[in-house]
C-alpha cells in the first residue's frame, strides 16, 4: 500500500518498459505512445448518473482527456455485456457517434429528458471523416520550452526553472489539505498532490476559472474545494466571508 500511494502521489508514467493501469482522471497531464480505453458504452461513460447537460458534457470532457493521451496509436473498445455469459444489452457510447463507421457526429447537448438522446448532425467534413483532436502542447511559462515530464506540466515550468512560489501558502493549503483529508478518511494526496499545491501556490489564483486552469485541478475538486482554496489564497480562513454585499 505505501509503494501504491508513492506512485499516485508521483503522478508520474513509469520509467521501465510496462502497461501502465490508469483511471481517466489519474492520466490527465500525462501521455503514452498508445492508449486502449476500455468500456467506452453507455452506463460507463457517459455514467449512469450523469443526467444534466452539464453531466453530460464533463463526461464528453472526460472522454477527450482520455483521447488525448495517445500519441501515436488508440484503442477504443466496449462489450455487449458486463461478464462473459451475461446478458448482451449494452450499446457503444453516444460519444463515440461519427467516429464510427456508419454513424454521424453528435452535435449540441443531451439533456436529461432526451429519449435515447441524442442529437445528430452532419459529418464533420465533407468526406463524413471526423475532425482531428488537437493538442497544444504544454510550455513553461517562464523559459517557453515545450513540457513532457507529468510534474512539469503540473507547474506549468520546468524543473530548475526558478520558482516564484509563495511558501507561506504552501505551508497553509498543505495545513488544509492535511485536515481534508483526514476528515474525508482517505490519503493527503487524493485531496491534491504537492505538485498541484505548489502550482496553485505559485499561481495564487483569485477566481475559480484561474484555479480550473491549474493542471490537476478537476471540475469535481473544484466544486469540492474551490471556495476553500481561492479564501485561502485570499488570506482568509476557509468559509469565511469576504465582506461584501
Amino acid at each position: 500500500m505505501t509503494e501504491l500511494e508513492e506512485r499516485a502521489g508521483a503522478q508520474h508514467a513509469p520509467t521501465v518498459q510496462g502497461v501502465t493501469l490508469a483511471s481517466l482522471h489519474a492520466a490527465k497531464g500525462l501521455e503514452w505512445d498508445v492508449v486502449f480505453l476500455v468500456g467506452v458504452a453507455e452506463g460507463m461513460l457517459p455514467i449512469t448518473y450523469a443526467r444534466t447537460d452539464e453531466q453530460i458534457e464533463e463526461e464528453r470532457r472526460l472522454l477527450y482527456v482520455g483521447v488525448t493521451r495517445a500519441r501515436e496509436r488508440l484503442h477504443l473498445s466496449w462489450a455487449l455485456s458486463r461478464s462473459p455469459g451475461g446478458r448482451p444489452n449494452r450499446r457503444p457510447s453516444r460519444f463515440l457517434d461519427g467516429l464510427r463507421p456508419g454513424t454521424t457526429p453528435t452535435v449540441g447537448r443531451t439533456g436529461a429528458g432526451a429519449a435515447g438522446g441524442v442529437e445528430r448532425g452532419t459529418p464533420a467534413s465533407a468526406a463524413g471523416t471526423p475532425r482531428r483532436l488537437q493538442r497544444t502542447p504544454a510550455r513553461c511559462r517562464v523559459c517557453g520550452r515545450t513540457l513532457t515530464d507529468a510534474g512539469e506540466m503540473k507547474l506549468m515550468r520546468c524543473a530548475d526553472c526558478p520558482s516564484d512560489m509563495d511558501e507561506g501558502l504552501y505551508e497553509r493549503l498543505r495545513e488544509w489539505r492535511a485536515a481534508q483529508a483526514e476528515r474525508s478518511g482517505q490519503p493527503d494526496f487524493c485531496v491534491f498532490t504537492d505538485r498541484t499545491l505548489m502550482a496553485i501556490a505559485e499561481a495564487c489564483p483569485e477566481t475559480p476559472a484561474e484555479l480550473a486552469r491549474i493542471p490537476g485541478v478537476l471540475s469535481r475538486k473544484l466544486r469540492s474545494y474551490g471556495a476553500d482554496v481561492l479564501a485561502i489564497c485570499a488570506g482568509q480562513e476557509p468559509g469565511q466571508e469576504d465582506g461584501g454585499d
